[in-house]
């Protein structure tokens, strides 16, 4: 029985199939049905490419659905019968096929209709109870781990177990863990049977069974553990302190929103682990999960409904990521590129802390399901309308998933059959993918986006701050700051194992405890390093205070109990990290933030100010060197790459180019995507005996620590920079290709 495991190798977490590092490249369908397989004709085209990985859904929205419900005549309420037959369809196209199942468990009417009080209940009572099963029920709990012992022993049964290579376990809208209905807007829950008896059982436990603590925490002497309730929407919608949530009065919503998070993370752990076991631990098991850059979604974004001014982040279930990433029987997890911005000239990362999935062995996955010219039945998500555009941000999204060490799988629209000219593209992503096996995989980066899961549970649901301060920085400043950075939570900063940085950036570092607050000291001041703090960076203890913001920065602060759009300029262009910079440029966001903080510090040397309600100018971005180490403060959110770049150089951070290109890097990978192209110059960390373009296989230096080259407008490019000997095994891989398809 073939053996499909994740280890690392050269340094980044690996599929190894048949105890052989593979690259995971597949093809993406919606999958065979007994009697015919739509995308047949992409799929044979993917496997002359070399990618013969397929993943498409089964489950309760199989193509028939394998957990079926009650049929009249039969005890079970499974039909694995077709199983031959679908799984067939593709190996006839393609004899070695393997299978990644998109196994989905959200239940659909029938199952709604059996067990109604199982059900999520939204606050919209127009809606009634029928919103899919609660993450809470155990019933459903246990009725889809026997479905998922079931399903892997009817593909063993019917022989089809070796050729399955993972599980992928999916709840939630389109098996993302994520409930839309009530995460998105106004609409609040889960205030169903199953999920009170939850919170209440999970509460003893957070309160050692001590009702005197629990009141204390919640600040009242009624409640009970028998009588605690899941918050109404008015406290789940509303924050007593501006943007935050003081701890004193609203621990009720934290801690729900924590309980959530945690039992989101554990149903994901306790259904790999049901198919781990099943399996014998012969295949992979993952999930959709961990959107923590990505989750300032709302309706509105997706077009869905009434405007809507909230963010999913805290009633999505994603927040329990840190527990999913600790978890051994956790070895993958997927996500799309991000949504935001995926045109030309946009960023291709995925929508989760991708290194600190490296950094816990966990493989990242990315999902490519650009729209491209080929698909003339929308405008959504960035669509694409002529080839080369296609072909650039293919091209841009394969380099992001290569130079970090990740798998990817295409869309079905992204299909040969339908443009030639998209096969020759694929069978090189092949070629590179394995290519790349042989290449130095760790980390390059010396920035560190820091992200807090806990935080988010101290913030307003809606999107005044989470838009600005993650979603758009992510998407805009950041890439194109000309230097790659590695992006964690804060909890594996805080433990002091990561790799050491010239530059950490902390986009939401807001809620510390003690013991958090001595572990970043201990991290960041000791050798010079650098750090950049965001809005608000350590305001919430046990109490909301600007000395414990002092505490964590080092800086001396005041504050604005009006709330504002808080915009930043500059007012100093000698410092080394504004020199060069236009007097333009400023950043910020029109959105309501409070309080608005600025700095009170004589002894920092000011940047710029932040200007915000009743027209006060304050000092709001700023510097100050200690010993140790330099912290910067900025009260705006959304730096955009000048500052950044500025911040970078002065921290002693290489940077490969200061044109504006997105640009992804690894020790021997250089990825640039440009919408201006031009002449440019890039400089290496150090002398690479070649310097080879891959996408076109074009050498464009030699020996040499940098390289002169003339992008096209709209275009990606992909450098290899290092040895010749290694570059020779990419021509050798070529070859065989080419054998093998003749």
């Amino acid at each position: 029985m073939p053996q499909v495991q994740v280890a690392v190798h050269q340094g980044t977490p690996t599929l190894f199939l048949d105890q052989r590092p593979t690259f995971p490249a597949y093809f993406w369908s919606s999958g065979p049905t007994e009697t015919e397989f739509e995308q047949g004709p992409a799929a044979r085209g993917y496997a002359l490419a070399g990618i013969h990985f397929h993943t498409f859904d089964v489950g309760t929205y199989g193509r028939p659905p394998e957990w079926c419900g009650p049929r009249q005549g039969q005890d079970s309420p499974y039909d694995f019968s077709s199983l031959t037959a679908r799984f067939g369809q593709v190996l006839d196209l393609d004899p070695e096929a393997r299978f990644h199942l998109r196994i989905h468990l959200r239940m659909p009417p029938w199952w709604q209709t059996l067990y109604p009080e199982e059900c999520a209940q939204s606050s919209a009572a127009e809606k009634g109870p029928y919103l899919a099963q609660s993450y809470a029920s155990e019933i459903w709990r246990a009725q889809a781990e026997d479905f998922l012992r079931a399903y892997v022993a009817a593909l063993r049964q019917q022989g089809l177990e070796e050729r399955v290579i993972a599980y992928q376990l999916g709840a939630g809208d389109t098996g993302e863990w994520v409930c839309g209905d009530m995460s998105m807007d106004e609409v609040c829950g889960d205030y169903s049977p199953p999920m009170r008896r939850h919170f209440q059982n999970w509460l003893r436990g957070q309160y050692q069974e001590d009702t005197t603590l629990l009141r204390a925490a919640w600040n009242d002497i009624q409640i009970s553990f028998d009588t605690a309730q899941v918050p109404a929407p008015a406290a789940q919608l509303q924050t007593t302190h501006f943007t935050f949530r003081d701890p004193a009065r609203e621990q009720q919503v934290i801690d729900y929103y924590r309980c959530l998070a945690e039992l989101c993370g554990d149903r994901v752990i306790g259904f790999c682990r049901a198919v781990k076991e099943a399996s014998g631990g012969r295949a992979m098991a993952g999930a959709f999960y961990g959107y923590l850059m990505e989750l300032a979604w709302n309706k509105s974004f997706f077009g869905v409904g009434a405007q809507s001014e909230y963010s999913t982040y805290q009633r999505s279930g994603h927040l329990g990521l840190r527990r999913v990433l600790r978890s051994e029987w956790v070895d993958f997890l997927v996500s799309p590129y991000g949504y935001g911005f995926r045109g030309i000239g946009g960023e291709g990362a995925a929508m989760s802390p991708v290194d600190s999935l490296r950094h816990h062995g966990k493989l990242c996955i990315i999902e490519d399901d650009t729209r491209i010219h080929l698909d003339e039945d929308t405008e959504d998500y960035g669509r694409l309308h002529t080839l080369q555009d296609t072909t650039a941000v293919l091209q841009r999204n394969f380099a992001q998933a290569l130079s970090r060490g990740q798998g990817i799988w295409w869309y079905s629209s992204i299909d040969p059959s339908r443009d030639p000219a998209l096969q020759p593209l694929l069978q090189r992503f092949a070629e590179l993918g394995d290519f790349a096996l042989h290449l130095d995989r760790r980390p390059s980066a010396q920035i560190a986006l820091i992200l807090d899961d806990e935080s988010f549970f101290y913030e307003t649901v809606r999107n005044d701050l989470d838009l600005p301060l993650i979603f758009q920085q992510r998407l805009w400043g950041l890439p194109r700051l000309g230097a790659p950075f590695d992006t964690y939570l804060l909890e594996d900063l805080c433990e002091g194992k990561l790799p050491e940085y010239k530059l950490y950036i902390f986009l939401n570092a807001f809620r510390l405890s003690a013991q958090r607050r001595r572990a970043l000291a201990a991290v960041l001041r000791r050798r010079g390093q650098v750090a950049l703090w965001l809005y608000a960076p350590g305001y919430i203890a046990e109490n909301l205070s600007l000395d414990h913001m002092r505490e964590l920065t080092g800086f001396q602060f005041g504050k604005g109990d009006h709330p504002w759009g808080p915009l930043l300029h500059l007012t100093r262009f000698d410092h080394p990290i504004t020199q060069g910079l236009s007097q333009d440029l400023c950043w910020g966001t029109n959105t309501p933030l409070g309080p608005v903080f600025h700095l009170e510090d004589p002894e920092a040397e000011i940047l710029g100010q932040v200007v915000y309600s009743q027209g006060r100018c304050k000092p709001g971005l700023g510097i100050k060197t200690f010993p140790e180490w330099t912290s910067v403060y900025c009260a705006a959110p959304n730096l955009p790459a000048p500052v950044l770049r500025g911040l970078a150089r002065f921290a002693g951070v290489h940077l490969y180019s200061e044109a504006g290109d997105v640009l992804y890097a690894s020790p021997q990978l250089l990825g640039v995507h440009t919408v201006a192209g031009g002449s440019r110059r890039f400089a290496l960390p150090q002398p690479a005996e070649v310097v080879c373009e891959l996408f076109s296989k074009t050498v464009v230096g030699r020996h040499t620590g940098q390289f002169e080259v003339v992008l096209p407008p709209r275009s990606t490019a992909l450098y290899y920079t290092g040895d010749r000997a290694t570059l020779a095994k990419l021509e050798t891989r070529g070859n065989k290709t080419e054998e093998s398809r003749a």
